[in-house]
């Protein structure tokens, strides 16, 4: 099974815009003691556990597009 484990640290942005007509370009700073953090394990269904009550699972990707495509997010059509 392959683990996978990133963690992006926080930024504060001090100058620039990223959206911006100058490519992105921007000045800020890393803040080292705050982060988020993610760790994905290989499995052979998605599982999506954001509460008890909203458990959810799929057989595949592809399911869990298709869902998405006619629900939309949090049930919503769109």
């Amino acid at each position: 099974m392959q683990i996978i484990r990133k963690r992006i640290y926080a930024r504060a942005g001090l100058l620039g815009n990223p959206s911006d007509g100058y490519h992105g370009k921007t000045i800020s700073i890393s803040v080292r003691n705050f982060w988020a953090e993610v760790v994905l394990y290989e499995w052979e269904q998605i599982e999506i556990l954001p509460s008890e009550q909203d458990r959810v699972q799929y057989h595949s990707v592809h399911e869990l597009a298709r869902d998405v495509e006619l629900h939309g997010y949090y049930g919503e059509s769109g």
